[in-house]
């Protein structure tokens, strides 16, 4: 296999390089392995004359894929996600990671030797590109090969690896095959996934004391600002703004009914700035005094 079938990798701050790279090739197949030091910007691309296939462990703040010809594709959580890109097609992009350990994997396997080791069972193979999916046995065989392509230390044995990647080829025909690709629903403008609601949600509640910024919010989906303020949007039917407003009133309201803490207190434990910036808050939007509604509950 020809070792210029790998993604070529562009860092813009070349101070800030991979910090573990990894690469192998035997007939047919290649294997390349990288994982990020730092959350470093990077310009990608790939356009070898063999499939390709990639196992995500990325969480990006911002970016894009494009295949050309196609309509690019923004990053997010890929975490446990795949990407297959067929020979004749290539691949560009860029990636901002967050601040955590990232990597991916990419396994190359010449159509011709695939074909040959395959031909039994995948006669009418037809593929496409299929960007950011999820499969549980593919992702698994793809996990078992970063791990051992990661491991310095004990290196995987030759034959171990070749079936790995063997393995990750026949699954991946198999899918394509049988039309079982499901794309991962990653939240764009449209929407938040359930998970990233869940995740928003649980953070907004146990930091309503805070004074919480967009950035943070977004940071959790791996969004930009942006991009998370129309999903949010889209999703709760109000901007976030909004919504931590209203949590830190009804937040206030339960301290008011369940406890005698001073006013002031209620306002630093609900996340206002002060006594007469809880009361303003708290009228406008119920249309009595914290006091006032203190005395009726």
């Amino acid at each position: 296999m020809d070792k210029l079938a790998e993604l070529e990798l562009e860092f813009r701050d070349p101070e800030q390089p991979v910090e573990t790279h990894a690469a192998n090739s035997w007939r047919g197949l290649s294997v390349q392995y990288s994982r990020l030091k730092l959350p470093a910007e990077y310009d990608f691309k790939w356009d070898g004359s063999c499939h390709y296939l990639a196992y995500h462990d990325l969480l990006l703040l911002d970016g894009e894929m494009e295949v050309l010809g196609d309509k690019p594709i923004a990053g997010g959580d890929l975490r446990d996600q795949m990407t297959f890109v067929p020979e004749g097609h290539q691949i560009t992009g860029w990636a901002k990671p967050a601040d955590r350990m990232n990597a991916f994997t990419v396994i190359c396997f010449d159509p011709s030797a695939m074909y040959e080791e395959l031909q039994p069972e995948f006669t009418s193979f037809e593929p496409r590109p299929h960007i950011y999916f999820q499969d549980k046995v593919l992702g698994a065989t793809m996990q078992k090969l970063a791990s051992m392509m990661a491991d310095e230390q004990r290196p995987a044995s030759q034959i171990y690896a070749e079936t790995l990647g063997l393995t990750a080829a026949l699954e991946m025909f198999r899918l394509a095959q049988e039309g079982a690709i499901r794309p991962n629903a990653i939240a764009g403008p449209g929407n938040l996934s359930k998970s990233r609601q869940e995740l928003v949600l649980n953070y907004i509640t146990e930091n309503l004391a805070r004074d919480i910024g967009l950035d943070e919010l977004a940071g959790l989906c791996g969004l930009t600002r942006f991009h998370f303020a129309r999903a949010f949007k889209a999703t709760f039917n109000e901007p976030p703004h909004q919504f931590v407003l209203k949590m830190k009133l009804e937040k206030a309201k339960q301290l008011l009914a369940k406890s005698r803490l001073p006013i002031a207190d209620i306002a630093a434990l609900s996340g206002f700035n002060g006594a007469s910036q809880f009361a303003r808050s708290f009228k406008s939007a119920t249309g009595r005094t914290p006091l006032e509604f203190r005395r009726s509950a």
